[in-house]
């Protein structure tokens, strides 16, 4: 990818790297804007978005985000694995962050846990009783974001704040696509111009690199459909065992493979 200087003075809200132009692009259908890559992170951005109120205040039909439920039952095979191997506890209290419409938090509450949902504009149409804009009190076991880092404008503070909610054995547990240069341009689906929410689109570098700023730390990525997409993170002096992460990995693709095929998984 070749990138020149970008013209917005704001630097990388990931890294404060400089910003280089990497391509041009238009958000709902009729909105230039031009896409950013961080100089430092090689994240991918896009700089003074004017546009979001627009872009959380229009109603979308048909939903552009067709892929949520597909994307829930994921995590939740994905966080039966980690209790299974003994990365949770059996019973556990979670939070799900920007948890739309708690379909996560439902499935959690019918398996026994102490579940909670937190979203700005809550809309949560399976655990109404679960889920408000106000944070719970206390810690959790597990917190989870489910496709939000990439909405957010403040992603360091977002992190940190999170970091401040999770149990000193906790896991917080990201999803969330990769950037990468190499491989991506202006038709990455993932650039999702049809709504315009998608912002702050991290390499893997960046991702690592604002955790880090956060005082979180990396313990494992997880692919779907052959990309990375489940990031986990932990406090500092709580690592994952490696046993743990190994067998993780090694359960996880076995079983995908077995979901792939519409078997138990």
């Amino acid at each position: 990818m070749t990138a020149t200087p970008h013209p917005s003075p704001e630097p990388c809200r990931i890294c404060g790297g400089r910003l280089l132009t990497a391509f041009e692009g238009r958000l709902f259908g009729d909105t230039p804007v031009r896409y950013g890559l961080c100089e430092g992170c090689r994240s991918l951005l896009l700089p003074e978005p004017t546009w979001l109120e627009r872009a959380y205040t229009t109603a979308f039909s048909p939903d552009p985000d067709s892929g949520e439920l597909q994307r829930t039952l994921f995590v939740h095979r994905v966080l039966r694995r980690f209790r299974h191997h003994g990365l949770l506890p059996v019973r556990f209290r979670s939070l799900d962050f920007g948890c739309g419409k708690a379909a996560l938090v439902r499935l959690l509450l019918d398996q026994g846990q102490d579940a909670w949902g937190q979203d700005a504009y809550p809309r949560a149409a399976y655990a109404e009783e679960r889920v408000s804009a106000a944070w719970p009190a206390g810690l959790f076991d597990l917190i989870t974001a489910i496709e939000v880092l990439e909405h957010t404008l403040d992603p360091v503070a977002t992190l940190a704040d999170l970091r401040g909610r999770l149990a000193p054995a906790g896991l917080l547990v990201v999803t969330t696509e990769l950037f990468d240069e190499r491989v991506h341009g202006p038709d990455w689906v993932y650039l999702a111009p049809e709504h315009g929410q998608h912002i702050t689109l991290f390499s893997a570098a960046g991702l690592r690199r604002a955790a880090e700023q956060a005082g979180l730390a990396y313990a494992l990525t997880l692919p779907w459909a052959g990309k990375a997409f489940v990031h986990v993170f932990t406090h500092p002096g709580h690592a994952l065992p490696a046993w743990g992460r190994w067998r993780v990995r090694a359960g996880h693709r076995r079983r995908e493979r077995l979901a792939r095929k519409d078997a138990f998984a």
